[in-house]
């Protein structure tokens, strides 16, 4: 007779990434417990003696307790889970700082249109005579090097790269 439940938990583990660093089957609640303790650790303080000293402060027999640990440690392969858990929560830091960062971005790009706009519509209000160049200069060019920042068009060194089919106008207004 087939068990449906242990075929489907089967498959289901054959088939669906497997996250080692939950609970596994056979592994003792203390054992499970010990884990989370080593796991809970920073990775630079990441150690048997460290999360026994940490979950346990009052341990009567501390060398028992940590060779009790150290076992389960091996059989449970914590070394293994570890980099598991390291790599999954990485990923998540990552997708979390590329959502910070694309925000981020989405505002730059909203302030630096309105800073555009702005420019555009005193640059519609004023006379020719009223230009320096130097200040038409330096307008086009603060913003224009605002908008390349917001979206991520600026080389090292905070120099703007032109990029192939770019047009450069600063020149035009040469004698304005």
């Amino acid at each position: 007779m087939v068990d449906f439940d242990k075929a489907i938990k089967e498959a289901k583990a054959a088939v669906l990434p497997y996250e080692s660093w939950l609970h596994l089957q056979g592994e003792t609640p203390q054992a499970y417990a010990a884990f989370c303790a080593y796991r809970d650790l920073k990775p630079a303080e990441r150690n048997i003696k460290n999360a026994v000293a940490a979950a346990e402060p009052e341990a009567v027999d501390y060398e028992k307790r940590y060779h009790v640990w150290r076992g389960w440690a091996a059989k449970y392969r914590w070394r293994e889970r570890i980099a598991d858990y390291d790599r999954y929560v990485e990923g998540l830091n990552q997708a979390e700082l590329r959502k910070t960062i694309e925000a981020q971005g989405e505002k730059h790009r909203e302030v630096t249109g309105k800073m555009l706009d702005v420019v555009s519509k005193k640059l519609d209000l004023m006379s020719p005579a009223e230009l320096s160049q130097s200040n038409l200069t330096e307008w086009v060019q603060t913003a224009i090097k605002a908008e390349r920042e917001a979206a991520g068009l600026v080389a090292s060194g905070g120099k703007a790269e032109p990029k192939q089919g770019e047009l450069n106008f600063v020149s035009d207004f040469n004698g304005l």
